[in-house]
Order: C-alpha cells, then sequence, then structure tokens
C-alpha cells in the first residue's frame, strides 16, 4: 500500500465525518432561539412543485407562493389550483 493511497484515505473519510456531522449542527443552532411554542414563521413555505407551464410550454419548477397557487419560477406566470 503506498502512501498516496493511505493519506487519500483518510482525507476521504474525514470529509464524509465533516459532512454529515455540519448537518446537525446546523439544525441545533436553528432551534436554540425557539422555546415552546415561540416560534415565528416569516414566510410562506417556499415549496417547489415541477408543473406544466402553458407560456413555457414546458416542464418547469414552480414556487408555492399561497396554498395552491404556484408562480413559475422562468416566467413568472401563475398556476392557481384553489377551489373556486
Amino acid at each position: 500500500m503506498s502512501w498516496v493511497s493511505f493519506i487519500s484515505g483518510c482525507v476521504s473519510v474525514l470529509f464524509v465525518y465533516a459532512l454529515f456531522t455540519s448537518d446537525k449542527e446546523k439544525n441545533e443552532i436553528g432551534l436554540e432561539g425557539a422555546e415552546g411554542n415561540e416560534l415565528i414563521v416569516n414566510s410562506q413555505s417556499g415549496r417547489y412543485v415541477t408543473l406544466s407551464c402553458q407560456t413555457c410550454r414546458k416542464i418547469q419548477k414552480h414556487k408555492e407562493i399561497e396554498d395552491n397557487l404556484y408562480q413559475c419560477t422562468k416566467c413568472k406566470r401563475h398556476i392557481d389550483l384553489r377551489r373556486h
């Protein structure tokens, strides 16, 4: 076994370890300020859905603005799927 293979294996292991431990730290930082029911949401869900856009005539990603109201990320056309 050469030293290059050994060192590259160690670097790979450290990279994977750092990748998985960084997600836990971010989640813990985000929950420090919220105690009980004091969680404040400043924006909508921001969910992305893949729908067919009539203006673009392609399947595009759409961002949810309100419940069942979507906006195309490319042409900004609104698609309303709410009940009337």
